[in-house]
């Protein structure tokens, strides 16, 4: 597996800012996701059959939508997934099964409201179809199920809701078949539960999973201290789905020829990505903006990036000169001719602001420093 990326916004090099990028391993805390199972079986009647229903949802994923305003704003695209199994316990065959999942969002004041995140077609499973957005409901049709036989795993892929003060996400799960008058069929043919699915709130953190043929964007809040990041990239078809996170937070790891490192720790992981999901073709894009006043004194063309990659070596990522290209990117997003990884530094002195964006497609870990 590969090791999660760290990233960290500026800091000094005599008169020079540099991010430094180092690998460290990202073991729980803020920030990350978790999936939770669970199975709900029907009680039959003493002659009836017995069907359950197992599904594992995607805890700790961002809520999607806008926050902030003018240049201090991020627009997060985040997904989740529910994925079911259903079993026949014993006994005759079951007939014509279908189930709907309807979607609530639930907030912070306990108000429950109509769930406003979107089916994703292309990541669920082809007998699943959306039903209604208000309510969101998605139905899908079962194949029958033999005794003693297990559905193949199946998923429910969803972009996250984009609800105000979203705090979770419940499905409540309804599973039916033909057979409830059969004395030896389903009876009672009906079952219904919830599952309740948890979502990020942390400012300083963002989560996805992150399903094929998918673009994905994470972003911390841009309203709550003085830094911000945001992270981009699309997830190939024919591509295993991955959890992603960004985050925040006090830690300083600085390349050995940094002498300082300033602002915000920023770590990526994406170690639960496929080998080659992402190439030279299909670049990540990491956005670091910070306030100026982190940087008074210091010329914003100094600004450079350090690279540590898995194996533990550094590359640093220069800004040209007049002597030397260095590794800034030529044009934004680079063209496939440009060498990669590259950075582009802007700097907005109405605003107050500095954007620090790198392109890569490898992992490893990134930061700021002298």
């Amino acid at each position: 597996m590969k090791t999660p990326t760290k990233w960290q916004t500026l800091g000094l090099r005599g008169l020079t800012v540099c991010i430094c990028l180092v690998a460290v391993a990202l073991l729980g805390g803020a920030g990350r996701s978790a999936a939770s199972t669970q199975t709900q079986c029907n009680q039959p009647a003493p002659t009836g059959r017995q069907f359950c229903v197992t599904i594992t949802d995607s805890d700790g994923v961002s809520p999607s939508g806008l926050s902030g305003s003018g240049k201090k704003q991020v627009d997060v695209t985040a997904y989740q997934f529910y994925k079911f199994t259903v079993s026949n316990v014993a006994g005759n065959t079951l007939t014509n099964g279908t189930m709907k999942v309807v979607l609530s969002d639930k907030l912070s004041t306990g108000a429950s409201v109509n769930s406003t995140a979107a089916f994703v077609p292309s990541g669920s499973a082809s007998f699943c179809a959306l039903a209604s957005t208000n309510p969101n409901t998605v139905t899908c049709t079962l194949a029958n199920l033999a005794a003693n036989a297990t559905t193949p795993e199946f998923v429910l892929a969803y972009r996250t809701s984009k609800t105000p003060d979203v705090r979770s996400t419940d499905a409540a799960v309804t599973t039916s078949f033909k057979e409830g008058s059969n004395p030896n069929g389903a009876n009672p043919s009906s079952l219904s539960f919830t599952e309740n699915t948890s979502l990020e709130p942390d400012p300083e953190a963002s989560v996805s999973w992150s399903p094929p043929g998918q673009s994905v964007a994470m972003g911390t809040s841009p309203t709550f201290d003085a830094q911000f990041s945001t992270m981009q990239y699309a997830v190939p078809a024919g591509k295993k789905a991955f959890v992603s996170t960004v985050a925040e937070s006090n830690g300083n790891v600085c390349a050995p020829t940094v002498n300082q490192c300033v602002s915000e720790l920023v770590t990526t992981d994406l170690s639960g990505a496929e080998a080659g999901t992402f190439t030279r073709a299909n670049l990540f894009h990491l956005t670091m903006t910070m306030s100026l006043d982190l940087f008074q004194g210091i010329n914003t063309r100094d600004i450079l990036v350090s690279h540590r990659l898995d194996t533990g070596a550094f590359e640093v990522l220069r800004q040209a000169t007049k002597n030397d290209p260095g590794q800034e990117c030529t044009s934004n997003p680079p063209t496939s001719t440009q060498s990669i990884p590259c950075i582009v530094v802007t700097p907005d002195k109405k605003a107050n602001l500095v954007t620090v964006e790198v392109w890569a497609f490898e992992n490893g870990g990134w930061m700021t420093g002298n």
